[in-house]
């Protein structure tokens, strides 16, 4: 259930990790607290490549944590006055979790898109780093990654029309979901009205908010491990390519090879 979790100590990554924060601490950050680095100095080209290339893989990283996080933020709820009050249910924040992971998809192919220009040292503007662009570089064209990175975007393509739709258009359409919607709506009118226990909608409300999370939580463990093992593959074929850009600015900057 963890796999995304994983990826924190795939090769690629401890070796990303580990160089960027060595250099992080050559330059000594005078404010680290911050979100803009103060450095005692400005980074070279071979460090700026180590800095960016942590920082868009810290971003990829951070993404699968919290595609791997809704999973569980589903199944875990308490209903509070203050929710009540505001007109929080149990209905709107599923649709709320649904709609973030939908969504959170598609931003990691553009924060795995950012990670290859970084380790082919490209230097694209980060607005520029569309999927065309980086990928038809003649650099990567001559490698064995673009391959990779396709097949990452057909898995999460799976979730890209419902993206559009909920960031464009609507909230997320989904029978089970109107289902619970309308058992929500139903509960909440007995409960206003001057009649009490009108029917059985209580016990129908939680049977349906079983069903509906038993079978977002299965959906989203089960694409979360293909994430998983997508991007796991897009890292094995991204490192050697981190260290042979690693090597050619040191040469470029005689700096000793390691």
């Amino acid at each position: 259930m963890n796999e995304l979790l994983e990826l924190d100590m795939h090769p690629f990554s401890l070796d990303v990790l580990q160089k960027s924060v060595h250099i992080q601490k050559l330059l000594g950050d005078r404010h680290p607290s911050r979100v803009e680095p103060d450095y005692k100095r400005e980074p070279d080209e071979h460090e700026f490549f180590h800095l960016g290339t942590g920082t868009c893989l810290v971003e990829v990283l951070s993404c699968c944590h919290q595609l791997n996080q809704i999973s569980m933020y589903l199944g875990n709820h308490r209903q509070t006055p203050a929710m009540e009050k505001a007109g929080i249910n149990r209905h709107s924040l599923i649709v709320y979790h649904v709609e973030n992971y939908v969504i959170r998809t598609q931003s990691l192919l553009d924060r795995v898109l950012k990670l290859v220009d970084a380790v082919f040292h490209l230097t694209n503007d980060p607005r520029n780093c569309r999927y065309d662009v980086v990928i038809k570089n003649v650099k990567l064209q001559v490698s064995d990654v673009p391959e990779s990175v396709k097949s990452l975007r057909t898995l999460l393509s799976r979730y890209s029309a419902v993206r559009s739709e909920v960031v464009h258009y609507h909230s997320i359409k989904e029978d089970d979901l109107r289902r619970l919607d309308l058992f929500f709506l139903a509960e909440r009118w007995e409960r206003l009205s001057p009649e009490r226990n009108l029917t059985n909608v209580g016990g129908l409300v939680k049977e349906a908010t079983q069903e509906v999370l038993r079978g977002k939580k299965k959906e989203f463990v089960e694409f979360n491990r293909e994430i998983a093992s997508a991007i796991a593959h897009i890292f094995d074929k991204l490192s050697p390519y981190y260290i042979r850009e690693d090597k050619a600015l040191r040469l470029r900057l005689s700096k000793p090879i390691k």
